[in-house]
């Protein structure tokens, strides 16, 4: 049918003039109707509400798109038909002589109560149009009608499938689709969208509980005290301690800091999560041969040695003292800051700090002042291995500071009773020949020390030891302090070994610890299975606090101090042959003053040996300067 034909349909629908409207008056009349009075329209033929809204159906659902609008889709046709049954279902029940009105019958013959004429001929078109439809009537013709349809609804429902349809669009296409399944057959209350997004939801609801359940089991894990460890095996130091309370660090928060850090210092089961992460660290693919870890850092403008100005000593005794956690922090932040690895060797690079080498110095300056006419008082400066094992223009491709003008500039600053030893020339001309610094860890070993000890004989004039005459042990496999920061598999297939060398008359000593109880050791002692990163503590017991040893040997009351970091634990042993009494003193873990342990035990000779990373430290050179300034002034 074409778009013209199928508009004159409609046309002639609602035109009462049109032919189709004049055959159906013929019929009627023929039929015993009675004809319209004079001067009265003619009506059109008389059509059930239920055949009206079925031709309306009809004509809505095959309106072309020409006529500017577009064809309803399947489900607003399917709503429509629903409201038209509903319609005419309203219709049956409320006025029943007309649903039973014989075939042919007059209209004016039955008419609903009250004597108003409601459908077909009875009620003009030209003078009382359909009235629109209501919100109320169009939300009561919505709902789901119960009723069974009536014969008149059937006959019209069937009349409607025999008409010719229009051609279905995409629209009505998808609307003949398949309806989901009913209410019962789903899961009660979902749509079948939510159907489909079951699975991720109980995803998220186990990965919701099970982080709840890890959550759960660290805080109970946390709250076991008594599992606390109070050394690290891996890291190779002491954890946080807890806190002492008092007032004051509550009111300005300091207490609260140091428990949160010592809470999560000393976790239960840390060692074993961070050897876990370490783990999983080494898995990350392939290592290159050389590399740089850390962030670069940017180092203060060296002076010329030549240009050194006078240390202010009054001002700089004033020095706010660190904590020992924060000193840690400090001496490991400068020492694993900037790291250049290379054949499963790791160098850390210095970064010059101007405040901080002039605060050490002055440290340095105040003893050497207060124990003239005392005791000597020597100053050994010892360089990063980078300094030692490297080319220069390796050092010049790092960056970083000249080590050796670094070190020029600490002797300079110095009072001039301070007695230098310079240590790095000659730790170069031996790098080739000898193990003068460890591949895996920052420390030197007993072979490097020994040529610092010879020129410290030198400079004080006594005669050291013939090393190839001293008995000796070795442990080993060693992965240190650079291997349990970096933990790289190169390393661990090329370990280091530690050489100690036994003194001569003795090796035996006591030392105290930092709560001041004494405790007898050994000067080399057995670290048979040992942890590989503890290896280097058969020096002297490691770090501690304070310790003596007495060589029976000797019987001329020659004494010496050695003021130290870490680097002076291997260092140490080689005195032991020169010297009746060597004492030992930590700076890092006591709180006692330095010149007035020297007046107290009548100490002869005082070597501050420290390593040029943790001396260039600033709050390192101020507990340091702490310890040697006068107690009693001011």
């Amino acid at each position: 049918m074409a778009p013209y034909d199928d508009y004159r349909e409609q046309r002639n629908a609602y035109d009462p003039h049109a032919p189709a409207h004049q055959s159906a008056r013929s019929a009627a009349g023929s039929a015993g109707a009675q004809p319209a009075s004079p001067g009265q329209p003619e009506a059109p033929a008389y059509l059930t509400p239920r055949q009206k809204a079925a031709q309306r159906a009809q004509q809505q659902a095959s309106m072309p798109q020409r006529l500017g609008r577009e064809v309803y889709d399947g489900r607003t046709a399917a709503k429509r038909e629903q409201l038209t049954v509903d319609a005419a279902d309203y219709v049956d029940r409320g006025a029943p002589a007309a649903a039973q009105r014989p075939t042919g019958a007059s209209p004016a013959a039955a008419q609903p109560r009250g004597g108003e004429p409601r459908f077909g001929a009875d009620r003009q078109r030209s003078s009382s149009p359909e009235r629109p439809r209501t919100q109320r009537q169009t939300a009561r013709s919505q709902r789901p009608s119960a009723a069974r349809p009536s014969a008149q609804r059937q006959q019209a429902n069937r009349g409607a499938a025999a008409r010719p349809q229009a051609r279905p669009t995409s629209r009505t296409r998808r609307a003949q689709q398949p309806q989901p399944a009913p209410a019962a057959t789903q899961r009660k209350g979902m749509e079948p969208k939510e159907l489909l997004s079951g699975a991720p939801e109980f995803a998220q609801w186990l990965s919701i509980r099970i982080f709840a359940g890890i959550m759960a089991v660290g805080l109970v894990v946390g709250l076991l005290f008594f599992l606390r460890p109070t050394t690290s095996q891996l890291e190779n130091r002491e954890l946080t301690q807890f806190p002492a309370f008092s007032i004051e660090t509550v009111l300005n928060g300091e207490y609260f800091a140091q428990l949160s850090l010592w809470y999560a210092d000393t976790y239960p089961l840390r060692e074993v999560l961070v050897g876990w992460s370490r783990s999983l660290t080494g898995l990350f693919g392939i290592q290159p041969q050389q590399q740089l870890v850390g962030s670069d850092q940017t180092a203060d403008e060296l002076p010329p040695a030549e240009q050194a100005t006078n240390l202010n000593i009054e001002e700089r005794k004033q020095v706010e003292v660190p904590t020992e956690q924060a000193m840690a922090d400090d001496i490991q932040a400068n020492v694993m800051g900037r790291l250049y690895v290379e054949n499963g060797a790791a160098y850390s690079v210095y970064y010059f700090s101007q405040e901080s080498v002039e605060q050490y110095a002055t440290a340095i300056s105040i003893a050497a002042q207060r124990l003239d006419g005392i005791a000597n008082v020597y100053s050994i400066i010892v360089p990063n291995n980078s300094a030692v094992m490297l080319d220069e223009q390796t050092l010049n491709d790092l960056g970083g500071t000249d080590q050796s003008q670094a070190i020029d500039y600490f002797y300079s600053l110095y009072d001039p009773n301070v007695r230098t030893v310079r240590v790095l020339d000659a730790l170069r001309a031996s790098a080739k020949d000898e193990y003068l610094y460890f591949r895996s860890d920052h420390h030197w070993t007993a072979d490097g020390s020994y040529i610092a000890y010879v020129l410290y004989c030198q400079r004080a004039e006594i005669d050291p030891v013939d090393k190839s005459t001293l008995e000796t042990v070795t442990f080993e496999p060693f992965l240190g302090s650079y291997y349990t920061e970096l933990d790289l598999p190169a390393m661990a297939e090329n370990p280091d070994y530690v050489k100690a060398y036994y003194p001569n008359g003795t090796n035996d000593m006591i030392y105290w610890d930092e709560a001041g109880n004494p405790v007898e050791s050994h000067v080399i002692n057995d670290v048979s299975g040992w942890a590989e990163n503890s290896l280097y503590n058969t020096f002297i017991a490691g770090d501690q606090a304070e310790t003596h040893i007495y060589n029976p040997a000797f019987n001329d009351d020659s004494s010496v101090l050695v003021v130290k970091d870490s680097f002076g634990t291997c260092f140490v042993p080689w005195l032991v042959n020169n010297y009746q009494n060597t004492w030992v003193i930590d700076f890092r873990y006591t709180g006692q003053n330095i010149v007035d342990f020297v007046k107290e035990h009548e100490i002869q000779n005082v070597i501050f040996l420290n390593n040029i990373e943790i001396a260039g430290t600033t709050t390192v050179a101020n507990m340091l300067t702490s310890e040697v300034t006068d107690s009693s002034a001011g």
